[in-house]
């Protein structure tokens, strides 16, 4: 299962962005997770990807579907943006790891810019993002994590 926020913002029209709308597809992606995670099994397995806007993480979920596998994929940078995610997982007793794609700050750029325009965001809006990253560790509760340098 891949559990993305923007998979929600979508509509006929394309991606369209509001606080509201933004903040019903948060709930939403919560709510697919709190779901799946109740009908998960003992080799069930959590993935929080962790990166800037344009660092590859779709791309990932992508070259790694595999079954009993809940993707959550959105840009988790911070350790509190992940504690719900970690938390739920623990509580169901499925395992949990880390996606952290490390992609340089220039790659990401220049990916977001070849995006459709209603999937861009502004350069500034990543450069924050990038600098915010709290780099994923053990002790959040994460059992394991996979890092790239560029995806």
């Amino acid at each position: 299962m891949h559990i993305n926020p923007d998979h929600f913002l979508q509509t006929e029209h394309g991606r369209i962005v509001t606080p509201q709308r933004n903040t019903l597809a948060w709930e939403k992606s919560f709510h697919l997770l709190k779901n799946a995670l109740q009908l998960a099994g003992s080799e069930t397995r959590v993935y929080v990807m962790v990166g800037a806007q344009g660092s590859g993480k779709s791309s990932w979920v992508k070259a790694n579907a595999l079954a009993h596998v809940i993707f959550f994929d959105a840009i988790l940078v911070k350790r509190s943006e992940r504690l719900p995610i970690i938390l739920a997982a623990k509580a169901q007793g499925v395992a949990i790891t880390a996606v952290w794609l490390r992609t340089p700050l220039a790659i990401c750029i220049a990916r977001n810019a070849a995006r459709p325009a209603d999937e861009r965001v502004s350069e500034q809006a990543i450069c924050n993002v990038y600098a915010a990253i709290e780099p994923p560790d053990l002790s959040e509760g994460f059992d394991e994590i996979l890092a790239s340098d560029c995806f």
